[in-house]
């Protein structure tokens, strides 16, 4: 069988099938410090059209992430000084960019493990070409819509003592006082002010920020909502902004 670490032949056939099929043209991070892994997949995957930076430090995800300019993560489980499936975590907390992870074969927990801290899908290596390109057309498949709304300019918004800066990803308090915002705490308030006064339940907020369908058991939203009314409000434990509606969800008050 014919595999990333082997086969120049297969990536070279690999280019005109993913080309015929109308493969997507996006900028992918490989994060890894196997260089010739890395190598090897950079070439399998500027020649299906995408471009690619390989990152063998921290930092520079986290740049790329800031400026709002990747579209696809391949983590692999030994980078950085983090380990791999860690990292996932750290990324997957702040940002809705896929990420699949690439691993040793291994006890399956591990597998599962990854999943659950926020990989969109775990490939082991030595991977066969056509299984990763196939892969990584499925992830971005299954964002679908949702993928573009991430990637949707924000406007400027102002409710109540509120303003929302989607330039800086801050918020602007009575005028005066500023508070930075994660991504996620920022596109979940956002939705919050625009759908001010209404009563939108865990599954709908899990649903529409953090575009996850499998909802049971998380605790994403009471987290979030503690993070973003430690930043908003008078009183975090008295809030008057970002209220909690017994049993049946949260509700933006201006």
């Amino acid at each position: 069988m014919e595999t990333i670490m082997s086969s120049c032949l297969g990536v070279c056939f690999i280019r005109s099938a993913y080309n015929r099929g109308g493969e997507f043209r996006m900028h992918i991070i490989i994060a890894s410090n196997d260089s010739m892994h890395a190598k090897m997949t950079c070439f399998l995957l500027e020649d299906a059209g995408n471009a690619v930076t390989v990152a063998t430090e921290d930092q520079t995800i986290w740049l790329q992430l800031q400026r709002g300019k990747v579209d696809l993560i391949l983590l692999d489980e030994e980078f950085g000084t983090t380990k791999g499936a860690e990292f996932c975590r750290e990324i997957r907390s702040q940002y809705h960019t896929p990420i699949i992870y690439t691993m040793e074969p291994g006890p399956l927990s591990e597998r599962v493990r990854t999943l659950k801290l926020g990989a969109d899908d775990v490939i082991l290596k030595p991977y066969n070409p056509h299984e990763l390109l196939a892969r990584i057309e499925a992830v971005m498949r299954r964002y679908g819509d949702e993928f573009l709304r991430i990637h949707t300019t924000y406007h400027p918004i102002a409710v109540g003592p509120l303003n929302l800066d989607p330039v800086q990803r801050r918020v602007v308090i009575n005028g005066t006082r500023e508070e930075a915002l994660t991504e996620r705490e920022f596109q979940l308030l956002y939705y919050l002010v625009q759908n001010a006064s209404c009563v939108l339940s865990s599954r709908q907020l899990l649903q529409q920020v953090w575009g996850m369908d499998d909802v049971a058991d998380s605790n994403l939203v009471p987290v979030y909502i503690g993070r973003l009314r430690r930043k908003i409000e008078h009183d975090p434990l008295k809030p008057s902004h970002i209220v909690r509606v017994r049993d049946m969800g949260y509700s933006f008050r201006p």
